[in-house]
Order: C-alpha cells, then structure tokens, then sequence
C-alpha cells in the first residue's frame, strides 16, 4: 500500500492506523505534492494533527472514524473529508491554503460540537453540502471569527444545534440552499458577519428556534442580496437582521417569518423584493417587537428613490398610525395625533382638512335652513350660513338678513355658528400646515 505517491488509495473499507496517517503529514517531504489521498478505510485511534505544518492537501474520503478528528492550529494545503463518519472534526485556528470538504460527512458531537472552526483560515471555499451535523450540546458548527477567501457551502445541511458565524468574514457567498437548522437558542447565528458577496437563505431552507431567534444576523454587513424566499424561519423571533448593512437588494416572502421580525436599523438598495407594500406594511406594524421609525424611513427613502411618491405617502401615514399604536407619546402628543391624523392624514393628505372645512359650512346652511329663525330669501340664507362659518370670507348679507334671537331656534343659530367658525378656523389652519409641510415636522 504506497500512501508517498499522490494516487487516491481504495482501501475498501480496510482499516489504516491514525498514527500511519499522521507520520506521513509529520514527514510531509517524503509526499508526492498531491498529499495523502485514502478512500473507503476505517481510521483505528484518534488521529490527532494539532499543531502539524505539512504544506500537502489531505484526503480522507469516504472514511469512517471512531473517535475525533483534531486538526487544532495544523496548516495544510487542502483537507478533503468527504463522506465522513465521525463523532466530531475540531478544527480551531485551522489554516488551509485552499479548499476544506465536508460534503456529505456524518458527524454527531456528543456533548462537543460536531464542527469547531473557529478561527480558522480558510483560503478557498468551504463545502458542507448534504453534511448531517448534531450535537447534544449548544453548537452543531463553531465557526467563530471563521476567515474564507471564496464561497460557504451549506446547502442541504442538516443540523441540529447553532450554526454559530459571529464574527465570521466570508470572501463570497454563503449558501445554504434547502438547508435544515434547529436549535434550543439560534438555528443560524451570525452576528457581526461579514459577507463579500450574497447571503442565500432559500429553496427549502428550514430554521427553527425553541426559545429564541431562528436566523440572528444582527450587525451584518453583506456585499450582495440578502435572500430569504421560498424557505421558513420559525422562533419567538423568526428573523433578528437588527442593523444589517446589504449591500444590493432584499428579497423575503410574505410568509418566510413565523415569529417575530426585528427589522431596526436594518439597511438595503432599491424597494424590496418578493412582497408587496402592503404586506411590508403589515410586517412592520405587527410583527416587529416593538415600535422604531427607521424601517418605515428606510422603505419609504427606497421607494422615494424609486420615483413612487403616493407609495411613500402611504409609508409615512402607515408609520404615524403605528407610532400613534405603539410609541412611547405622552397623553397630549397622542390627542394630537389623532386629531392631525383625522384632519389631514398626519400632514401628507392635507386635503382631508378642506373636505371637513366643506363639511362644516355644509352643516352651517343646514342649521341655518332648518331653524327658521333667519328671515330673509332662501340665497341669503346660505349666504348668511357660509358668512357666518367661513373664517375669511365676509359680505354684506348679514344686512337683509335678521336674526330672530328672543327665540330658542334663533339662539341655537347663533351659538352653532359660532362654534362652526371656530372649527372652520381650525380646519383651514390645519390645511395651510399640512400644506406647508409643518404638521410632519412636528408629527
């Protein structure tokens, strides 16, 4: 059995001693460049590489191991542990000039983590595809402060335990096509991670959380689309992209979150994908966990840009409705916002104020009509009604028109009147604020 050539090695299921292995990476000059390329074999004892420099790719694949595989600070050109079968592969501090396979690898943790790459220095890309990964502890992947130069591959990952990124800085993309992650705390937990390219959460994909967050990016900063479709987030918090940055667009279906969505301070390009504005709308009013006005300022600053003024109307009235709902306004600041948002839609449908001046002088020529107790042809009476009730407006109709005030009728004329002025009054002056613009400074 020549190992030194380079050639990949069947050893049909055959077993090969840890210590043969690691003696070879020891001696690592002694290798053909290509490294050490076994398939099909049962690995006897542990094989331990902690702290090895053998600058030759290693290939286990198809492998079967009893115990952990460490690879603690060990520097390679490339590690290829395809179809794994193994409690756990501790990696920390691991650096690879080029590319780590673990597609396919079966690797339950115990009470460790069935994955720990933290820290580690990956040159290339990352595979995982179709890799079962559980842990009876917190982490089924540890990959904190994790460095790649390319692309994250998670696609049909199945895990239970917390996919823990924080911190991580990826040179691609990370991919977790029809991936399935569960866990006590976080399903996916990237905090403050850094993505060169996209972060693709879809097709299939399935996060659940029992007691927290189901995907935690909080403080993201990503190159690329942030893509949450065709897949389901399910927690207390579905979704926590608190304060992510993205870079180009954001594309999330109307029904990806089952839990809350903390949306605050999160920002994008362009309007958002996959959903409608009604049902950002809807989101933002009742699903995030409490109230904050820079989302409603975010969408309505991309829809702004995007040239839909009657859309950013809609998201300011919609983000007034949910401050007037859920924010913190004292008793007078909650009055007055319902009074602006019933007269003029809190500044942005001023319009509204005239309809309700129009109503108000309506119901003045009906009192006055009505009452009988103004004496003079039926064109002076509404002349009288409209002079009466309209702030600037006044004319001489008051003169052939008489007042008959030792009555009850005529005495409820003048009252009404005068407080149909005062409304009057009020409506034109919320008009001219809203028309100006002074009711949304102060809204």
């Amino acid at each position: 059995m020549e190992l030194t050539s380079g050639e990949l090695v069947d050893l049909d299921g055959e077993t090969i001693k840890a210590s043969v292995i690691r003696d070879l990476l020891v001696e690592a000059d002694r290798l053909d460049p290509r490294g050490v390329r076994i398939r099909n074999a049962r690995i006897d004892g542990q094989l331990d590489l902690c702290d090895v420099v053998a600058k030759r790719p290693l290939v286990l694949r198809d492998c079967v191991a009893s115990e952990k595989l460490l690879f603690d600070r060990a520097q390679l050109s490339a590690l290829d542990l395809t179809g794994l079968t193994a409690p756990a592969v501790s990696a920390p501090w691991l650096k690879l000039d080029h590319y780590l396979y673990l597609s396919n690898a079966r690797l339950d943790g115990g009470q460790d983590w069935a994955v720990d790459l933290g820290e580690a220095h990956i040159g290339g890309h990352i595979s995982m595809s179709g890799a079962t990964l559980s842990t009876e502890g917190e982490y089924a992947l540890h990959a904190l402060k994790l460095r790649t130069g390319s692309q994250v591959y998670l696609t049909a990952v199945t895990a239970v335990g917390t996919l823990r990124f924080d911190g991580a800085r990826i040179g691609g993309s990370l991919r977790c096509d029809g991936a399935s992650f569960s866990a006590e705390h976080a399903a996916f937990l990237g905090t403050d991670i850094q993505v060169e390219d996209s972060i693709l959460l879809h097709s299939g994909f399935r996060a659940r959380s029992e007691s927290y967050a189901a995907v935690r990016i909080r403080g993201a900063r990503i190159g690329g689309q942030l893509v949450l479709r065709e897949g389901r987030a399910t927690g207390p918090i579905a979704l926590d992209l608190k304060h992510a940055r993205i870079g180009q667009e954001i594309f999330l279906s109307a029904d990806y979150a089952e839990g809350a969505v903390d949306l605050d301070g999160l920002t994008y390009t362009g309007v958002p994908r996959d959903s409608d504005l009604g049902t950002w709308l809807d989101m933002l009013a009742h699903k995030t966990p409490r109230f904050a006005s820079q989302p409603y300022l975010q969408l309505a600053a991309a829809h702004q840009a995007a040239g839909q003024e009657r859309d950013v109307r809609r998201i300011r009235i919609a983000q007034q409705r949910d401050l007037l709902r859920r924010g913190q306004l004292t008793r007078w600041g909650r009055t007055w916002h319902r009074v602006t948002g019933a007269t003029v839609g809190y500044g942005y449908r001023p319009a509204i104020a005239l309809l309700w001046l129009v109503a108000t002088l309506a119901v003045s020529v009906g009192v006055v009509l009505s009452s009988g107790a103004v004496r003079c042809a039926v064109v002076d009476q509404i002349g009288y009604a409209l002079n009466a009730a309209t702030p600037l407006v006044k004319t001489d109709v008051q003169q052939r028109c008489q007042v008959a005030t030792t009555t009850g009728a005529g005495q409820f004329v003048v009252v009404t009147t005068w407080v149909l002025q005062l409304l009057a009054w009020a409506f034109a002056t919320l008009f001219v604020a809203g028309f100006t613009g002074l009711v949304r400074k102060n809204a």
